[in-house]
């Protein structure tokens, strides 16, 4: 019950920070990435004949794909890439501004069970980005209706049963890939303590460096960390099916999870 109280203290006192400027325009932007993604998914729809079905990838897509039930939700499945790299940048630098600011070790003078805190603080932000995700759904189902009435585009099968079980599923994948992300980041942050170091490793490898690969190497897809979660963003891919990348993104977010815990706990907080 003392660790239960902990998280529940440490979730209530985070929900303040929520209120920060750069928390807000956060997940402003995730809203906006999402509409940007829905805006060039329909309006670069090929209008050449192809058959619909699973698997596509970016806005490599065509009209008839857009008129079916999973035309719906395809530009927010787009931008599950933009979505990754901004909960990652969210993350790191919420918790390496903790120690940029010398602010951690009074907070562990005040409250010694690190773990409490950790998880009270990544509750209140991955509250703050599923909230914000529905609400980019939201918009972008707005932005995709008004889109495909210019484009012409058969939107009967949008509003099936279908369809929104789709576009719940397509929530729950991103929301899914967000709170790996959102691990990664913070176990990096954790280790590195240093924003701009936590940025630059994050990114460069998760991003450049993973797609380099997988240029020459088709089988990144389902092995590289930040392919494996953008891949159960969307869905699964062609090179990277559902249920493996799940169970090796959930391997994934167990280490790094496990490693920014034992981390935290047991390094020395001297700023």
């Amino acid at each position: 019950m003392n660790a239960l109280h902990c998280v529940v203290r440490a979730y209530r006192a985070e929900l303040i920070k929520l209120r920060r400027p750069a928390t807000v325009l956060a997940m402003a932007a995730l809203g906006l990435l999402t509409v940007l993604s829905t805006v060039l998914a329909i309006t670069l729809a090929d209008p050449t004949s192809s058959p619909p079905g699973p698997g596509t990838v970016g806005f490599d897509i065509s009209l008839d794909q857009l008129a079916t039930s999973q035309g719906l939700i395809l530009g927010f499945r787009g931008g599950t890439t933009f979505i990754g790299l901004l909960v990652f940048v969210l993350f790191a630098v919420s918790i390496t501004a903790e120690y940029g600011q010398g602010t951690l070790r009074t907070l562990f003078l005040k409250e010694p069970r690190r773990l409490g805190w950790l998880a009270g603080r990544l509750g209140v932000l991955l509250s703050a980005v599923a909230v914000a995700l529905l609400a980019a759904l939201g918009l972008s189902v707005a932005a995709a209706a008004v889109l495909a009435a210019v484009r012409g585009v058969e939107t009967e099968a949008w509003w099936t049963s279908s369809a929104l079980g789709d576009a719940a599923g397509a929530y729950l994948n991103a929301l899914l890939a967000a709170v790996f992300f959102a691990v990664i980041g913070t176990a990096l942050g954790i280790a590195l303590r240093s924003t701009t170091a936590a940025l630059l490793v994050g990114i460069a490898w998760m991003f450049p460096v993973e797609h380099i690969v997988q240029e020459s190497w088709g089988t990144a897809t389902s092995v590289l960390p930040g392919l494996v979660f953008d891949a159960v963003g969307r869905g699964g891919l062609p090179d990277a099916s559902y249920t493996p990348a799940l169970l090796t993104a959930l391997g994934y977010t167990l280490v790094a999870g496990a490693f920014g815990a034992v981390s935290l706990s047991r390094r020395d907080v001297t700023a």
